[in-house]
């Protein structure tokens, strides 16, 4: 072999080096898209209720994205990981009260009924894109939260059939009504409420049983194998039950069902006394039940009309807390229902705090990691084989597969704690690569360049062998639902490829124009 640097000026070298400098180019004027281990921030992970294909899962980050849009959250980053999780990602400066908003509003999947003596008199799908609006009023210190929508002529006709003949009847307005569900009561729930108690549970079942729920009212003082087992006889997929039940929550998680926590706060039901017309439940937030109007003589004619609100009395000590309560209630449903319902189940995971100066800290560490990792690799490579013709392109190789596999997965994809560690991999297989191909071309005897051909062919058969391999077994990682690693098996499978790519081509030029024919 000799000492010649002349393969740096063929096509195919030149060619590499080009799509090197195009992607650093595209990296610098595009910019880098970090993960938030690096920026620091919120990640709030959501997870179906089941795998959906690519066309569903765009639907429901578009969906959730115009959720979000709606309630004015304009730096929040949502991204699909897989076919069953999705990643919402909020800014280092978000506080509590901003994270607890944005949970509410992704905990929801957005279907909205109104339903009229156990019919089903409007849907969310009824409601005119682009008519919701807020209706807030307030009289003296009392303030009640509104937003009014316009439904197409199909809702319109729906809701009048519905409606007829059923003056002062209750219109309920749900908004993701809970389903197949046991909703367990107890009677201090009821303590404010002075109407007789016998009257309210009878009509607490009622409305329940329109998603056909079932409730029970559980003794304090009773055993709790018979609490639990009241539950489970009533054959439901699910249990609502306040947050602060924490031994029945235990138990009944041990026995399998789903348990749907609530705060107390939306466990006690809001009842009017309506007089010779009996009570009303008003509001339910544990099933969903956002406000229950009475229909008015005019509305049970049969004539179809098309504006509608949902309305409710803000909560709240003072007048400043009623202000913020009805501003986040009116904001939450109006995303909701401009956001659209998603077309599964979803389930809000734990929450991921990542403080900025931690983030930035895990960043740097990981560029020193890197650097040191070269340079081991370099003092590796010169003490190994001490010849420059040997060394560089095995370093131009290495290099140049880096700097194209960085600048494309930190452009096109997000560099993250588990693609850094992809990086580091395809590192090391990359000089691993380099090495099989140097130590077979410096183990002729003889031959030329037609030798020194047959061994890269030999050499790249073993490189393209390990490169399948690994291909086989980070495919199903790619695709898999564990999101902690699927930023890592797509750096070391694109790294792989590209090694393979850009090994063929430099080291065909190297033995053109080192070798002798």
């Amino acid at each position: 072999m000799e000492t010649s640097f002349a393969w740096l000026r063929d096509k195919r070298v030149i060619l590499v080096m080009f799509v090197a400098v195009a992607m650093l180019l595209l990296l610098y004027f595009k910019g880098a898209s970090y993960g938030l281990e690096f920026t620091g921030g919120t990640r709030i992970p959501i997870t179906l209720e089941k795998p959906v294909s690519k066309a569903t899962m765009d639907e429901i980050v578009n969906t959730i994205k115009l959720r979000v849009s709606k309630f004015g959250l304009s730096q929040v980053v949502v991204r699909s990981v897989g076919d069953q999780q999705v990643y919402v990602e909020l800014p280092a400066s978000s506080d509590q009260a901003y994270i607890q908003q944005v949970k509410d509003i992704l905990s929801s999947e957005g279907k909205f009924e109104a339903i009229i003596d156990g019919v089903t008199a409007i849907t969310g799908e009824n409601i005119v894109s682009g008519s919701i609006r807020d209706m807030t009023s307030a009289n003296g210190s009392h303030i009640r939260w509104g937003v009014g929508f316009v439904v197409n002529q199909e809702g319109a006709k729906k809701f009048a059939n519905a409606a007829y003949g059923k003056a002062n009847y209750p219109v309920y307005l749900f908004l993701d009504k809970a389903e197949e569900s046991v909703i367990i009561m107890r009677d201090i729930y009821l303590e404010n409420i002075t109407t007789s108690l016998s009257d309210v549970k009878e009509q607490l079942s009622v409305v329940a049983s329109y998603g056909n729920n079932v409730v029970i009212f559980i003794d304090p003082h009773e055993d709790l194998d018979a609490q639990v087992s009241a539950v489970l006889l009533q054959n439901k997929s699910k249990v609502i039950v306040s947050e602060e039940e924490n031994e029945l929550i235990l138990r009944l998680n041990s026995s399998g069902i789903k348990v749907i926590k609530k705060p107390i706060s939306e466990m006690a039901p809001e009842v009017i006394d309506m007089g010779i017309e009996g009570i009303t439940i008003n509001q339910w937030s544990a099933i969903g039940l956002l406000s229950a109007p009475t229909l008015s003589p005019s509305l049970t004619t049969g004539q179809a009309s098309q504006q509608f609100s949902i309305e409710g009395n803000a909560k709240g000590n003072t007048y400043q807390e009623r202000q913020e309560h009805a501003l986040a209630e009116v904001k939450r449903i109006k995303s909701i229902l401009s956001g659209g319902a998603l077309p599964v189940a979803i389930e809000l995971g734990s929450i991921i705090y990542v403080p900025p100066s931690l983030g930035n800290e895990f960043l740097n560490y990981s560029i020193l990691g890197m650097v040191v990792a070269g340079v081991i690799v370099l003092l590796f490579i010169a003490f190994r084989y001490r010849h420059p013709e040997h060394i560089f392109p095995l370093i131009f190789v290495a290099t140049t597969q880096m700097i194209i596999l960085i600048s494309f997965m930190a452009v096109f994809g997000t560099l993250d704690l588990s693609t850094i560690a992809g990086l580091f991999g395809t590192l090391g297989t990359s000089v691993d690569y380099q090495i099989v191909i140097t130590d077979e071309i410096l183990g002729r005897s003889a031959g030329g360049r037609d030798e020194a051909k047959r061994r890269l062919d030999k050499a790249k058969y073993i490189i393209s062998r390990d490169v399948g391999v690994l291909t086989v077994v980070m495919l199903p990682l790619m695709f898999s639902n564990i999101v902690e690693i699927i930023g890592f098996a797509t750096a070391t499978l694109l790294g792989s490829l590209i090694g393979l790519a850009i090994t063929t081509l430099v080291y065909n030029a190297v033995i053109e124009k080192s070798y002798k024919e």
